[in-house]
């Protein structure tokens, strides 16, 4: 009884504490009339998103971002009270939410006033209970612009069209499906040495244009990334040349993919984190190098998928097993999913490897060879250690 009435005691202490950031911090904010925030959320693709749109709008303003991965209401909170905002035009929050209301908490300390949803998938579903209630969290965001707002959203994402007519401000789209009309549509991606070259079909206000980009970014889920960007700029006043010429000092995010030299290796590093979308474009990355390659994927599966994480994980098995020709799973919780996905059909071998050091050791002895490993999702240190040495 009594650890549960202290427990229930720091419980009250801590809300205390967070309810004082967040008056603080929105005070300070609501002094400061000039600066502009904008929102971004989703399942994934926030803090990539981030990073691209602050980079894409420095270009033509002032801008300061959420740093790293802060996108709680109390991280939130303390990097206003922390931060220095005299002369900036944009506040960029990441905001991330792991029940219903989290995201509306944020939104009334910051007062978003364009709002950007990435998409909507099962990650962290064992949290939220169901995909529409993360879907009911999500639009959180989109519902609480002002009227002169402006809401950005996938529209290839079932989940995140369903509820746009529902919104009271502008709201515009982006896909790489013709069929859901988006207002930014990305054609004929090429990937080259410099970066990935794209058409953007701009459709607003019924006017139609074309324009072929060339971006430092690489991967295309990044386009996916850079397109709610592109949308955002073009409403705060870029032109098609100043577009062009922002992009050239747009880099891929240090959390994003990234292709690394091993000794006769390369390495895949998809390391920062997981979910179904991105672990499948990573595996499709694969499909890239020739068969002189040894393909080998190392990861330990995606965590908090719910009730639907033996399927998933079926799936991606399946997926895995389509394009590598080894399989190694580093931790014990989807082993059998993941088995049964690979089957036997390709003949792609599995071993699974929980002891970290063995792990080192498989890694190493693969430097001298033609090989590509795609990392997905987080690694053991010791593995981090050795991939940032020596790549």
């Amino acid at each position: 009884v009594t650890i549960t009435i202290l427990v229930h005691l720091l419980n009250i202490a801590s809300q205390f504490a967070k309810d004082h950031f967040a008056r603080m911090a929105r005070k300070k904010l609501q002094k400061l009339k000039n600066l502009r925030v904008i929102g971004i959320t989703g399942s994934y693709g926030k803090t990539s998103t981030k990073e691209i749109l602050s980079q894409l709008l420095s270009h033509k303003f002032k801008v300061v971002k959420t740093p790293k991965n802060i996108n709680t209401d109390i991280g939130i909170s303390r990097f206003i009270l922390q931060t220095n905002f005299k002369d900036y035009d944009f506040f960029v929050v990441e905001m991330g939410a792991y029940k219903i209301g989290e995201i509306e908490r944020i939104c009334d300390i910051v007062k978003p006033e364009i709002g950007i949803l990435t998409a909507i998938s099962p990650q962290h579903l064992s949290l939220f209970g169901s995909i529409e209630n993360i879907q009911t969290a999500k639009y959180e965001l989109l519902r609480y612009l002002p009227k002169k707002g402006l809401a950005i959203t996938n529209s290839d994402n079932k989940y995140c069209r369903e509820f746009l007519g529902e919104l009271k401000c502008k709201v515009l789209t982006f896909g790489l499906e013709e069929e859901f009309k988006p207002n930014c549509l990305i054609e004929d991606m090429k990937e080259t040495e410099e970066g990935i070259i794209c058409k953007f079909t701009r459709n607003l206000d019924g006017q139609k244009m074309d324009i072929e980009l060339q971006t430092k970014l690489f991967c295309d889920y990044n386009i996916s990334n850079l397109q709610p960007s592109l949308l955002t700029a073009n409403y705060l006043g870029f032109d098609n040349e100043e577009m062009k010429e922002a992009l050239k000092h747009v880099v891929s995010p240090d959390n994003a993919l990234k292709i690394q030299k091993y000794g006769e290796a390369i390495i895949l590093n998809d390391s920062y984190n997981s979910n179904p979308d991105g672990f499948r474009v990573a595996i499709n990355n694969l499909t890239k190098y020739s068969h002189q390659y040894k393909k080998i994927v190392i990861t330990r599966g995606i965590l908090e998928l719910g009730e639907l994480s033996d399927e998933i994980h079926e799936q991606i098995g399946g997926e895995i097993a389509f394009v590598a020709d080894e399989l190694v799973i580093i931790a014990p919780d989807f082993v059998e999913p993941l088995k049964k996905g690979v089957g036997t059909k390709y003949q792609t071998n599995v071993i699974t490897e929980f002891n970290y050091k063995e792990l080192l050791n498989y890694i190493q002895k693969l430097k001298n060879q033609k090989a590509v490993i795609l990392l997905e999702n987080r690694m053991p240190q010791i593995v981090k250690e050795e991939v940032e040495k020596n790549t």
